[in-house]
This record gives C-alpha cells, sequence and structure tokens, in this order.
C-alpha cells in the first residue's frame, strides 16, 4: 500500500510501505490486586539512548511494524512525549519514546502520522449496563425510587430480542466513543453469546438479585448460565450482587465464596442514594413503600447498619472488591476501603441526573484508593459516552483533568485486573491506542478534554471504525 491517505479537519493519517492486517486476538481477563501493577518494572524504558529497544525474541525482528507517531503521546505510566511515537506488531505495543528515535530503530515500519492529536490508551468503561441500551432514557430524574421502579417495569415489558440488540449497540457506541475495554452488567445470562466477536473487550459480570436465602441457589445457576461465544471479545469475569437493598447476607457471601473459587472479582452497587441509606438503617423508606410495595414483593431483612459496614462485616470486600458508586460515604469508610484494597468506580453523570448526590472522589484519590470511571446506562445517563463522565468528575469533584484521565485509562484497568494488560503504553502491553483531538487548555490534558474527540482507535493493533 503507497500514498494512501485518509484524514479529518482534525487528524491526518498517512499510511505507507506495504499493508498490514493484524487479526484480533481472544485476550482473557488477566487477574491481579488492586492497585498492583505487573507490567515491565520499568515502563517508560521503551527506547534506550542508545541501542535498539529490548525485544523478547529475536523473531520480533522480522515482524511487520506500525509506528503511530503525534504532536504528543501520552502513556499514563509516565510523563506525555512531545512528537512521540509508539511501535506495535502484532498487537502488542514493541516500544514509546521520541518519534526520531523509534523511526531510526524501526525504519521498515509503515508509518501512521496523526496531525494535530494526542495518543493515549484506549478508554476503560469500568461500569455499564449495555442490555438496557434500547430501553430508552427514563423520565424519572432526582428521583431514585421512581427510577429503580420505571427500570423493573421496562425490563418486565420488554421483548426478549432487545437485549441482546442492546448489547450489540451498545457494544458499538462505547467503541465509536474511544473505549477499548467494557466492565459489563448481566442481568439477561440468556443474551450472553450476543457479544460482538470485535470491538471493545467486554469483562461480564452476571448479576445476582436474592432478597431471600431461598432464592440464592436459583440466582446462582442462573448466572452461572451466561456464556459468552468462545473465541469472542467477551467473557465472564467474576459475579455481581445487585446491591443491599435487593440481595441478602448469604447471597453476598455466596457470590463472594463464588469470586474466590473462580478467582474472579465481585462488583457491587453500594451507598448509592439516600433512598438505600434509609432502607439499610431503619428498614423502611420509598424503597420499601413504592418499590417493592409497587412489584408486590418482599425486601431483604434490613441489615439495621450502614451498607458499606454492612458489608464489610460479612467479609466481602476485599482486593477482588469492586464497589460501584459509593456515593454515601463517611471519611472513615473512604479510610476502610484503601486499607482493604478494594477497588471503587464512579459514575458521575448517573448519579447527578438521578440527584442522588455527589462521590467523594477527591478523597479517594487523596486516600490512594484505585478509582475507575462508568458510565453506568443509558437509562441513568442518558448515553454511553465516557467522555462526558470524565468532564462531569472534573466539574462534581475538583479532580484535575490529568486525574480524570487516567481515571479513565490506568485507574480502569487496574480496578478490572487488567493492570498489566491495558490502560497504560509499554512494551508487551496491548496495543489499544486513541487518537484523541487537541483543543485550547491550560496544559495538554485540559485541552483533550475540551475537545472531547476521538478520532481514531486501534484494539489490538487493529483500526476500528468510528
Amino acid at each position: 500500500m503507497s500514498n494512501i491517505e485518509h484524514g479529518t479537519a482534525e487528524c491526518r493519517r498517512r499510511l505507507w510501505s506495504f499493508d498490514i492486517r493484524i487479526s484480533l486476538f481472544d485476550i482473557r481477563p488477566v487477574l491481579t490486586p488492586m492497585g498492583v501493577d505487573p507490567g515491565p518494572p520499568n515502563p517508560l524504558c521503551a527506547v534506550r539512548p542508545k541501542g535498539k529497544p529490548e525485544r523478547s525474541s529475536p523473531s520480533e525482528e522480522f515482524l511487520p511494524v506500525d509506528l503511530f507517531v503525534a504532536p504528543w503521546v501520552i502513556p499514563m505510566a509516565g510523563p506525555p512525549i512531545e512528537r512521540g511515537a509508539l511501535a506495535a506488531s502484532q498487537g502488542r505495543i514493541r516500544a514509546v519514546g521520541p518519534a526520531s528515535l523509534l523511526a531510526r530503530d524501526f525504519p521498515e515500519a509503515r508509518r501512521v502520522e496523526l496531525d494535530g492529536c494526542a495518543l493515549l490508551p484506549a478508554l476503560v468503561n469500568a461500569h455499564a449496563h449495555l442490555e438496557l441500551t434500547l430501553l430508552g432514557s427514563s423520565e424519572a430524574r432526582g428521583d431514585f425510587a421512581g427510577w429503580v421502579l420505571d427500570l423493573v417495569r421496562r425490563k418486565r415489558t420488554a421483548a426478549p430480542a432487545i437485549y441482546p440488540k442492546g448489547i450489540q449497540e451498545g457494544a458499538r457506541l462505547c467503541a465509536t466513543r474511544g473505549q477499548g475495554v467494557v466492565g459489563d452488567i448481566l442481568t439477561a445470562p440468556e443474551a450472553a453469546a450476543d457479544y460482538p466477536a470485535a470491538g471493545p473487550q467486554i469483562l461480564v459480570f452476571p448479576e445476582v438479585i436474592a432478597p431471600q436465602e431461598s432464592a440464592v441457589r436459583g440466582a446462582l445457576e442462573r448466572a452461572a448460565s451466561a456464556k459468552p461465544r468462545p473465541g469472542g471479545r467477551a467473557s465472564v469475569a467474576g459475579l455481581s450482587p445487585h446491591a443491599p437493598y435487593t440481595v441478602c447476607a448469604a447471597g453476598y457471601q455466596a457470590c463472594f465464596a463464588e469470586a474466590v473459587r473462580t478467582e474472579g472479582l465481585l462488583v457491587t452497587h453500594v451507598a448509592e442514594s439516600p433512598e438505600e441509606l434509609e432502607f439499610c438503617l431503619h428498614g423502611r423508606g420509598a424503597l420499601v413503600d413504592r418499590v417493592y410495595a409497587g412489584l408486590n414483593a418482599a425486601p431483604p431483612p434490613p441489615p439495621k447498619t450502614h451498607p458499606f459496614e454492612w458489608l464489610d462485616g460479612l467479609g466481602v470486600i476485599g482486593r477482588r472488591t469492586i464497589l460501584v458508586h459509593a456515593v454515601a460515604l463517611r471519611p472513615r469508610h473512604v479510610e476502610r476501603i484503601a486499607g482493604l484494597g478494594a477497588g471503587v468506580v464512579l459514575c458521575p453523570r448517573s448519579n447527578r441526573h438521578l440527584g442522588v448526590g455527589r462521590a467523594p472522589g477527591r478523597a479517594f484519590l487523596d486516600a490512594g484508593v484505585s478509582v475507575a470511571l462508568g458510565t453506568d446506562s443509558v437509562l441513568s445517563s442518558g448515553d454511553l459516552d465516557l467522555w462526558k463522565d470524565l468532564v462531569c468528575s472534573v466539574e462534581d469533584y475538583g479532580w484535575r483533568p490529568q486525574e480524570a484521565l487516567r481515571a479513565a485509562t490506568i485507574g480502569g484497568a487496574r480496578v478490572l485486573g487488567l493492570g498489566g494488560e491495558v490502560g497504560a503504553f509499554a512494551p508487551g502491553r496491548r496495543a489499544d491506542i486513541l487518537a484523541a483531538s487537541l483543543g485550547a487548555g491550560r496544559d495538554l490534558y485540559e485541552g483533550i478534554l475540551a475537545e472531547s474527540r476521538p478520532v481514531g482507535l486501534w484494539i489490538e493493533g487493529a483500526e476500528f471504525s468510528l
């Protein structure tokens, strides 16, 4: 292939040398403890001042290489590189560093010029509900109990085919907004085979709802029936007991035991709303009077304590636990989460739209908690655009743009147990590459958020059409 040009106003790509088609590999989750990055000990030593970058074997010398060149490369594991480059081959990163050095070390590489862009790791959407994508947006804004009731009724009346279609459309929308990994909650296990074969890697967490102990076994069996297609981009990575107002103590403990047995993760919504606190502390309120009464169902026994403290007492919070939302927490809870090594996924737009308050985002970072960002569902956030949650996190938590981008890349990877695979540029990691348009700002990161515009996405080195 010679002198083929593709371009937009923001990003021009010149490709030459020869045509390379890199296939997508089936990469399964590499589960690592929260906050522990098993990557190279010095990941930014991708290019030595003298000589060629280290290679894992002599055979790499003969593999075709793509060389991505941009005004800025942001590895996330270290400082930005002006006029930087990234060399990739067979879906993996070979080297990262100044463009001049990599051009010398890989003279036969096919160059991909990305003018007016910054290269950064593909975004990690750590919490989504893809199956709900086509259920529409809820009008119950600012009314958490009303929203829960509306969600359950929509799901009960939805045609079965809407879930597979929602999963496929949701995955496509995530990719078009620059996401390379999605952590997805699945309540319809029969739709697990419908995750797309190409696109973002999707870590699936089948949801468990078991208000009474008698329902636990059946709920676990239903969750275990979720079987993504072999060789696809989706894989089951753990379980998701829904929340303290829908899962009893026996349900949580059974899910945690299963997560330990399978070396998976445990994902749960916790301390999301004042209504949840009122139920857990006092066994009353809108969740009882409106949601359970409206559905003619019995709630689980209220723990009569704060939901986080209840889960902590059950022994289900640890390094394989992911706490979603985590809005109604006190400083002592934040410190306890840091001490336990649990990960946290914040969904600022969802919280804003449902009027449940703001999570202590600044306190989490200051305490050293591993923090990720998620879109939640279309029903609560309006869409699956993680860029909007990045902007919202800056507004609501007082984060710097750089901190928001870290949460949406390397932070998300660590929380989902993929810290050695994605979320940062370093030799040996997956070549999940996002080209983002550069706008005006006080620094590089603010300029990226000012545009919030992905103009190119490569997943395992293969270009994904946006």
